[in-house]
């Protein structure tokens, strides 16, 4: 009986140490990847409000990805000579990254030809329905659980997106269409590397995703080239360094944060405080007091979903 008791005792500890380790191994990858994230929404929006700028002087996409190149290129070279990029573009399953990378092709298209058409804060906002859309990929695609804390910061962050726009639907602009559109391609491709984070490395879907509207991009560059002064060069290699960051943290976030992805993709919803920021400093646009309640409860909403993550921790 003393022997039968003591293992146990050993088993019940056992259990508990590993349910502590795995508590804490998964608490981590979702503190690293929501600092990814809220870090990468930064760059998405400075990103957005420097091509918002280019697509008024008729800067094309191709024009923005051919001289912004070197912040993608970069990369893969830098792998090359430090010996190491074979390990990030090997994968076990190729369809993945290229369909990923097809799928995630048309975005810079869409980028520039709705900023083209509608504001920066309306662009943003409009984006901001990618959450809703990914806890619905989440819930039908990666059969994610997801809890009351998170169905109540979706809510809170929508309504906080409704109320920030509302001045903005007054006349209805058939590129919100189009911008909606972009938003179901990105949220796919962050499903992708979410649903099948290992087979490649976080830079090898970075390397992979940018490969088609880069050859793309060249190929058009050549059929219509464009010169462009410094300042004007200057502002494109700042976005491209920009935008190419955002993609590898948000790529890194969802590969980190695995099994928890709708709970991380609440926190976008802190691009429109951003937004909002840039557009009072460098358009002159103000929010009303509507807007500016609604600016809040996009911020609530990402503590909201704090509690749903550790519950998805919890619940594993």
């Amino acid at each position: 009986f003393t022997i039968i008791h003591c293992t146990t005792i050993i088993n019940i500890r056992t259990i508990f140490v590993d349910t502590i380790l795995n508590f804490e191994i998964m608490s981590k990858n979702i503190i690293i990847a929501s600092s990814a994230l809220l870090t990468a929404s930064v760059f998405f929006v400075l990103n957005d409000a420097i091509i918002n700028y280019l697509s008024s002087i008729n800067i094309q996409f191709y024009h923005f990805i051919f001289y912004g190149s070197p912040a993608y290129l970069i990369v893969p070279v830098y792998l090359f000579f430090k010996g190491n990029l074979k390990r990030h573009i090997v994968s076990t399953n190729y369809y993945v990254v290229i369909f990923r990378s097809i799928t995630f092709a048309p975005m810079p298209f869409i980028t520039f030809i709705s900023l083209k058409h509608i504001t920066l804060p309306e662009f943003t906002t409009l984006n901001m329905s990618s959450p809703l859309i990914a806890a619905i990929f989440a819930y039908i695609f990666l059969k994610e659980k997801l809890n009351k804390f998170i169905y109540f910061s979706l809510v809170i962050g929508f309504t906080g997106v409704l109320l920030v726009i509302q001045p903005g639907f007054e006349n209805f602009n058939v590129y919100f269409l189009v911008t909606l559109f972009g938003v179901v391609l990105i949220t796919s491709t962050t499903t992708i590397v979410n649903k099948f984070n290992n087979v490649t490395t976080a830079i090898g879907f970075f390397i992979y995703g940018g490969l088609t509207i880069h050859i793309v991009s060249f190929i058009l560059f050549i059929y219509d080239p464009l010169k462009i002064n410094l300042e004007i060069f200057i502002f494109i290699s700042l976005a491209s360094i920009l935008i190419n960051l955002a993609i590898f943290l948000s790529t890194f976030a969802f590969k980190e944060a695995q099994k928890y992805y709708a709970s991380i993709f609440c926190l976008v919803y802190l691009q429109i405080v951003w937004s909002s920021i840039v557009g009072f400093y460098f358009f002159n646009e103000f929010l009303n007091s509507y807007a500016l309640f609604g600016a809040f409860l996009i911020v609530l909403s990402g503590f909201v979903s704090i509690p749903g993550q550790l519950r998805q921790v919890n619940e594993e």
